[in-house]
C-alpha cells in the first residue's frame, strides 16, 4: 500500500470491513487486486491472500500489475516476472470460486429478489436474470427454471441448486411486473 501510494492501513480497511459485515449481514461485498506489483514479495502476496481468506467477500477480481510506459511504477526495481503474477492472480481466484461457492451454497432453499433479463443466452427453455449481488457481465446468472415472467419484471425465487458462479430456481411470486412505456417505438422496458 505505501509502494502504491495509498493513503490508508491494513488495519484501518480491516475494521471497516468487519464493521460493514456486522452492521449489514446482506451486504455483497465486491473489491479487485492487483498482484504482482513491482517488488510484491512472496511474504506480502501470503498476507493478501490470508486477507482474502479471511475477508470472504462475495466477489473478487485478482489482474495482473502492468508495466505502463511512463508511470512512476514501471522504473521501480523488483519487476515480478509474468509467471509469477499468473501464478499468484490463479492462487486467489482458486481460492475465491471456493468462497463464492460457499456462499452461493447457503441461497439453497432461500426465497431472493431477482430481475428477470429474459429467455435464457444458453437455451430457450429457461429464462435468466440477476440477484442485486450479480452485476451483468461481469457475475453469474440467475436461471429460472419454473414460472414464466416477463423480461424487466422483479420476482422472488426459490433458489433450488448452485452451478459455480450461478444459481438456479422456480419463481414464487412477481414482485413488480415491468412497466412498458406507451411513448416508445417497440417495447421499452422500465424496470
Amino acid at each position: 500500500l505505501k509502494r502504491m501510494k495509498r493513503g490508508t492501513h491494513p488495519e484501518k480497511i480491516r475494521s471497516i470491513l468487519h464493521r460493514l459485515k456486522d452492521e449489514v449481514p446482506s451486504l455483497t461485498m465486491r473489491t479487485s487486486f492487483i498482484v504482482g506489483y513491482p517488488g510484491e514479495t512472496d511474504e506480502e502476496f501470503e498476507d493478501l491472500y490470508n486477507f482474502v481468506e479471511e475477508m470472504e467477500f462475495q466477489r473478487v477480481g485478482v489482474f495482473r500489475y502492468s508495466q505502463e510506459e511512463g508511470t512512476p511504477s514501471a522504473t521501480l526495481p523488483d519487476q515480478v516476472s509474468e509467471k509469477i503474477k499468473a501464478q499468484r492472480q490463479a492462487r486467489i481466484m482458486e481460492l475465491q470460486a471456493d468462497i463464492h461457492r460457499r456462499h452461493n451454497e447457503q441461497l439453497v432453499g432461500q426465497t431472493i429478489q431477482v430481475l428477470v433479463d429474459g429467455v435464457s443466452e444458453e437455451t430457450d427453455l429457461l429464462l435468466q436474470g440477476r440477484s442485486m449481488s450479480q452485476a451483468p457481465e461481469i457475475d453469474g446468472i440467475t436461471y429460472i427454471n419454473d414460472g414464466w415472467a416477463n423480461p424487466g419484471d422483479l420476482v422472488e425465487l426459490k433458489i433450488e441448486e448452485v452451478h459455480n458462479y450461478d444459481l438456479v430456481g422456480g419463481i414464487e411470486r412477481v414482485i413488480r411486473p415491468a412497466v412498458i412505456a406507451p411513448s416508445q417505438p417497440g417495447l421499452e422496458i422500465l424496470g
